[in-house]
């Protein structure tokens, strides 16, 4: 017996033709650490925003691991936008990954055609590497 599944409100309005782009990046603790070591407080002003230093901040023994997990949330969602978009990628700055009050990770571009996209990512972390992913759908 066969089942037709009538699609959802959701899958009806995005196109199959809507422009996707996918992003991937893998963060070494050890290198990254080096990194923040050598760059100082111009890198993390360069890469992440007061909030989300903020929220490293709040969790002293697990610093460097958000912060890994988030510059690579912030390298997968500029792989992807830049499969759509070349021309219009975003600054490291400009992408935010903020939590949920269930503490679910989500992408505020600040940058003008923000509004244009949707983003997904997803986050991990062990003792020695972060990894994100991400997924840019144009509307």
């Amino acid at each position: 017996m066969q089942f037709k599944r009538r699609p959802s409100k959701r899958s009806r309005r995005c196109s199959l033709s809507a422009p996707v782009g996918c992003g991937i990046d893998v963060v070494e603790l050890a290198r990254f650490r080096r990194a923040m070591q050598r760059g100082g407080a111009a890198f993390m002003r360069r890469v992440f925003t007061k909030a989300e230093e903020a929220y490293a901040d709040a969790r002293p023994r697990t610093r460097l691991l958000h912060l890994a997990g988030r510059f690579a949330a912030k390298e997968a969602v500029i792989k992807a936008i830049a499969q759509i978009d070349p021309a219009h990628t975003p600054a490291m700055h400009e992408v935010e990954v903020r939590n949920d009050r269930l503490g679910r990770p989500s992408i505020l571009l600040h940058q003008r055609h923000a509004s244009r996209l949707t983003l997904h990512i997803s986050l991990s972390h062990v003792n020695s590497v972060a990894v994100a992913s991400a997924i840019a759908i144009r509307a």
